[in-house]
Parts: structure tokens; C-alpha cells; sequence
């Protein structure tokens, strides 16, 4: 793995590699074979839509010649190390029946190039579709804000609305009717008026400019926005430039699930500044998102975890828990970390992202270790104060902790995963929500007077230091009770 030095880091430009475009073949050619495509000197780069006067490069060559930095802490103080850009959008110009079989191809073979330097949060992904407005037979796609949407047609759980006098009038679309966003794990997305310079486009979007959502890897800018993400505009054409864009937070909505408001505002001739659209972000969309603040109504505040100490035969040697602004879980990719929780047995200590240190944890919370029905589990609970909040259903409602495969309705915990990783004694290391599958631990719904609750097996009433099986029953507002991982009390009134 290369370690670059710190005048790499200080001279390392992110903006650059925001969203990096090549292209192979002329228009009207055929597409070059698939193993050409990795193996010979056949993409060109491009710059603001038109191609560069470097020398063509495979994808082997662009990957490995075009990479990011991100800071890791191995125990040792932050480290600067170069990783490869491995989530990758493929736009071609044909439609290519064997679209899945080339991302896999493609898959495989940066997995055999890269494996020791892939993130393991991000894996390899790519994703290949037609474009209906391609200028070259194939356009591959790579950079900090390109996040190649998930095979299998998985719905995104958030969205970037574009709006126009208050009016929502689209999101930003890859190829013919693909979301570019927001999907699980997505912590960055790109968008902008043209495939010349993104994947994820919106006919209405100022041109010549890209816009990015998100913050870099090494971004101090990172404890701002109250751990939102931010938005940047980055023109890249002169006429672009001349417009001055420029980007302003607006105050969030207090309806609607709306996380984030932006306005984009630019230089009209005998106009002067005038305001060019706006940007709504939702980082989930669903109903049983985590909220940052009490939402109306009954809701469950989450006051700990409760960690199964194995699953399926794979004893847990540790996990860790991702912290957001004002202590919430990182319930998004999107959100910015502010510390970790990192628990071994009894012992929990608070890592610091800003200071890069360990310290114990001093009261804030404790960890042990707790019988339920005779398998153990490690419960970790503030002493003070909520990992965040879920609203209640009215109806009785399955809840499930696996990956959502819809998107739809209810929907299921699998936003715990972004916030909780669990390691083996193997060191093999998973989310959370993977480990679960989407059978439902039970069902709940806001009742007169508490919470109505039926287990399949894996709802408990928490008492001092012991467990005991829900069944079927109602719990009272600020009784504390474990729903799967979760341990929750209702808050707020009840029908």
C-alpha cells in the first residue's frame, strides 16, 4: 500500500478527482471488446466534456494512475494512504444485453488488481447502462462523487430534488431512468447538467458546472453544517466561470423530511445575481429513518444497543459504533462522524475524530454483558441523552433489521448498519444490518398508552440487569424495552 508523503497530501487537489470522465472510440464506432476495454491504451480523458491531449490509458492505467487520499489511524496517528476510486458508472452508446456481464468482468478484474487497497466499506461496484445521449461508444465514470448505483434494481433510500420557484421538477438521473442517488453507503454524489462531466444528470441545472454533494476525505470543513452534508458548486467551463455560482445553505424545512435546503445563485447579464434553482436533500425518505430530533407524535428514543455476542456459530470479538453531530447514530453514509464507540467485552472507549486519540469513556455510557434466555449479549447504554429517534407506526407493523430490498413502505432498521460494524475472531469485519435477515424480530404500533408489541422472538422487556421475553403485550411510555440490536423507550403521546 503507498503511503504518500505529507507534501503529497498538503499538494493533493480532491476537486480534481470529483468526477473523473473518459471515453473510448469515436462516435459511431463500435464498441472496443471487453478485454480491450481493461487491458489497451484505448480511453482518453476528458476536461469540461472534450478530451485531453494525455496519452490514452486502459481502465487498468486510469484506476491506478488516478487515486484518492484518505487518512487512516492504525494506533499510530493518522497516516495519509493512497486507495483506488472502485465504484464505477459505465455509460455506453449501444444497448449491450450483456451489460451485467461486463460489470462483473470489470468487477473481477479490479478486484484482482486492487485487493489489497479496495475500502472495504465500498467494495467493488459498477454499474453499466445505455445513455441516451452518449458522444463516444463508452464513457467510464470514477472519482469521489461517482457512486455506482447497486445491481438488482434496489431503490435508493434518500433523494436530491431539484426545484424551481418552490417547484420540485426532478432528481438527477444516470443513463435512461436510474437515481443517482441516495443509495446505502453512498457518502458522496456528483450531479450536473451533462455526461460530459457526470453520470447523474438534470436538464435544468446550470451548465457547464459540476455540482458535489457531500465532503471530501480530508475535509476540515467536516465539523460544519451540524455533520450534514454540504454542497459545492465547481464550474468547469469559462462561460460556467463567468457566472459566479455560488451555493448558499437555506434554513431546512421543519416538513416534509427534508435534511438539508440549498440555493444555487449566479451572474445574469442585465440582471446581476440572481437565484438559479434549489437543491432539497433527504438522506432517507422512509418512515422508519432515524431521526436527529424528536419527530411529532409517539416515537421511540434510542437509548443503547444490544449486541448478540454470536451469530451463527461466529463468536464477536468487538464492534463499533459511528457517532454523528449532537451524538446521533451516523445513521447515513452522508453524514459527517464525529467520534466512535469502540467495545470489547466490558470495556468501551470514545475515539475521537477530531483529536485522533482514544479516551475512556467517563460516564457517558457503559458496557456489560447480559443473558437473554441464555445467549449473551453486549448492551451498551448512554447515561445521558439519545442515539436519535423513530417514529412510531398507527398500525401493527413488521420491523426488520436486514438490508431493505424495496425501499417501500414501512421499510426496515437497515440504516443501523451505516453506524454499526461488528468484528469476528476471524478479523473479518460486517454491518451491522447484514448480519440480520428480513425475517421480523416482531411487530409494534403506538397504542392509547404505550407501545403495542408481539415478538417473533427477539422483542424484550429490559429490566435491572435482566432480559425477559415480550410476547404479546403493551409497554408503558419510558419503560426501556430491546427491539432486535436497538434498546428503545416510547416517547412523546400516544393515540
Amino acid at each position: 500500500m503507498a503511503l504518500p508523503d505529507l507534501m503529497d497530501l498538503v499538494m493533493h487537489d480532491p476537486r480534481r478527482l470529483t468526477c473523473l470522465r473518459a471515453v473510448a472510440g469515436e462516435p459511431g464506432e463500435a464498441m472496443p471488446g471487453i478485454e480491450n476495454l481493461w487491458r489497451k491504451p484505448v480511453f482518453a480523458l476528458t476536461q469540461a466534456g472534450q478530451p485531453t491531449k494525455d496519452a490514452r490509458l486502459s481502465l487498468e492505467d486510469l484506476i491506478d494512475r488516478n487515486r484518492g487520499i484518505a487518512l487512516i489511524d492504525g494506533g499510530s496517528g493518522p497516516q495519509p494512504i493512497d486507495i483506488p476510486f472502485t465504484s464505477i458508472v459505465v455509460l455506453t452508446a449501444e444497448s449491450l444485453p450483456g451489460a451485467q456481464e461486463l460489470g462483473r468482468f470489470l468487477a473481477d478484474r479490479i478486484e484482482q488488481r486492487f485487493r489489497d487497497v479496495i475500502d472495504p466499506d465500498i467494495g467493488v461496484t459498477i454499474h453499466v447502462e445505455q445513455s441516451l445521449h452518449a458522444a463516444a461508444p463508452v464513457a467510464v465514470y470514477f472519482g469521489h462523487g461517482v457512486h455506482a448505483p447497486p445491481q438488482g434494481g434496489l431503490l435508493p433510500h434518500g433523494e436530491v430534488v431539484i426545484k424551481q420557484n418552490e417547484i420540485a421538477i426532478g432528481q438527477p438521473i444516470i443513463g435512461a431512468n436510474t437515481a443517482g442517488g441516495l443509495y446505502p453507503g453512498q457518502s458522496r454524489f456528483a450531479f450536473s447538467r451533462s455526461e460530459m462531466l457526470t453520470p447523474a444528470v438534470h436538464p435544468d441545472l446550470p451548465a457547464g458546472t459540476i455540482f458535489f454533494l457531500g465532503r471530501y476525505p480530508v475535509d476540515s470543513s467536516a465539523r460544519d453544517a451540524g455533520g450534514l452534508p454540504l454542497l459545492t458548486a465547481l464550474p468547469q467551463t469559462p462561460e460556467a466561470r463567468a457566472q459566479a455560482i455560488q451555493v448558499e445553505a437555506l434554513p431546512t424545512p421543519t416538513q416534509g423530511g427534508i435534511d438539508a435546503r440549498f440555493e444555487i445563485l449566479g451572474i445574469r447579464p442585465q440582471t446581476g445575481r440572481v437565484s438559479l434553482g434549489m437543491v432539497d436533500v433527504t438522506l432517507d425518505r422512509r418512515p422508519c429513518r432515524l431521526h436527529q430530533q424528536p419527530p411529532k407524535g409517539p416515537h421511540l428514543a434510542v437509548l443503547g444497543l444490544a449486541i448478540p455476542e454470536n451469530f451463527g456459530g461466529r463468536r464477536m470479538a468487538r464492534y463499533w459504533i459511528e457517532r454523528s453531530h449532537g451524538g446521533r447514530l451516523m445513521s447515513s453514509a452522508m453524514l459527517a462522524p464525529r467520534d466512535s464507540i469502540v467495545v470489547q467485552g466490558r470495556d468501551a472507549r470514545r475515539y475521537d475524530r477530531r483529536e485522533l486519540r482514544y479516551s475512556r469513556a467517563g460516564g457517558e455510557f457503559r458496557a456489560e454483558s447480559i443473558s437473554f434466555d441464555n445467549r449473551r449479549r453486549s448492551v451498551l447504554m448512554l447515561e445521558e441523552g439519545e442515539f436519535g429517534y423513530i417514529g412510531l407506526p398507527r398500525e401493527q407493523t413488521a420491523i426488520s433489521f436486514g438490508p431493505d430490498q424495496s425501499s417501500r413502505g414501512y421499510g426496515t432498521f437497515d440504516w443501523l448498519g451505516e453506524a454499526v460494524r461488528v468484528q469476528f475472531g476471524s478479523g473479518v469485519v460486517e454491518r451491522l444490518d447484514n448480519l440480520y435477515d428480513h425475517n421480523p424480530v416482531g411487530f409494534i404500533a403506538a397504542v392509547p398508552g404505550g407501545v403495542a408489541v408481539q415478538s417473533a422472538g427477539d422483542i424484550w422487556i429490559l429490566g435491572d440487569r435482566k432480559a425477559q421475553a415480550a410476547g404479546t403485550c403493551t409497554i408503558p411510555a419510558n419503560g426501556p424495552f430491546v427491539l432486535g440490536p436497538l434498546v428503545v423507550e416510547l416517547r412523546g403521546p400516544t393515540p
